[in-house]
């Protein structure tokens, strides 16, 4: 069991080790100005020094993030599901979805903004805004992927559109939803920290927007590594939710993959 930890833990911990390690050379070495790159040290100690100011803004974006990726995640879900009782309704309204997808998210921000003003509405619609993607496409390729024997056998039972959505369909797309979601946890933080960016008085993107307006480079690098840590944590916690829900899948019960094999790990 120890050895599986290590196995897991390891590669990431050394790289972060080197990491860090090329990054106070690079500081020590090239005489980088602390506005321009201060170094880890440094950084560590802001971190340390202004914990909780830091993590009473990472708690806002987090909430944000869980809110907007529940929001997006759900209608996602249900969409796909309209998507298999018409095909008519698919065809019409999916490139559509691949289109608003293509369009950039700092685009947007102030057009969001600017509709659900500066609280915390804007920031959880943009959150689920970029949610909704991923999961709606892994919704419908796991919906619409099945055995054409299992569905054959249904047919024989003479069983109901609503029958085979439930005990066929949902099921099989299940792995497919949940890498969408472990896509779209991380993309959740992005959007909330872009929307505090156009406009919040709170949240770790505004703590990076403001102590970069005034050059305070070691607070803008902690609150990065806060973001990091917050997408990081989220993802695992979606990894965590399908090895409970999804625990019959050799994929779930293998850590559904590489990185879920090391956040598994971890947490």
């Amino acid at each position: 069991m120890k050895m599986l930890i290590l196995k897991r833990i390891g590669p990431p911990t050394i790289a972060l080790i080197l990491f860090v390690l090329g990054w106070e050379l690079a500081v020590r070495l090239l005489s980088f100005s602390p506005l321009i790159l201060p170094g880890p040290y440094v950084v560590l100690c802001v971190l340390w020094g202004r914990m909780g100011y830091l993590v009473t803004h990472a708690g806002i974006t987090l909430g944000e993030s869980v809110s907007g990726f529940l929001l997006g995640g759900t209608v996602a879900i249900l969409l796909a599901v309209i998507f298999q009782f018409s095909d008519r309704l698919e065809r019409a309204l999916y490139p559509y979805v691949i289109a608003f997808k293509a369009i950039p998210l700092v685009a947007l921000a102030p057009l969001v903004t600017v509709w659900c003003g500066t609280g915390i509405f804007s920031k959880v619609v943009l959150a689920s805004v970029i949610s909704f993607f991923p999961v709606l496409v892994n919704a419908v390729v796991g919906m619409q992927s099945l055995a054409i024997e299992s569905l054959d056998l249904m047919t024989t039972w003479s069983a109901s559109q609503w029958q085979v959505l439930i005990k066929l369909r949902i099921p099989n797309a299940l792995p497919s939803i949940f890498a969408g979601m472990k896509i779209s946890a991380t993309f959740a933080v992005i959007g909330s920290v872009v929307a505090e960016f156009v406009g919040s008085q709170s949240g770790i993107g505004y703590v990076i927007k403001s102590s970069s307006y005034y050059l305070d480079t070691d607070l803008t690098f902690a609150a990065i590594i806060v973001s990091a840590l917050i997408g990081l944590l989220f993802f695992g916690a979606v990894v965590l939710l399908e090895r409970m829900v999804v625990f019959w899948h050799p994929k779930a019960q293998a850590g559904t993959s590489e990185q879920g094999n090391t956040l598994g790990g971890l947490l």
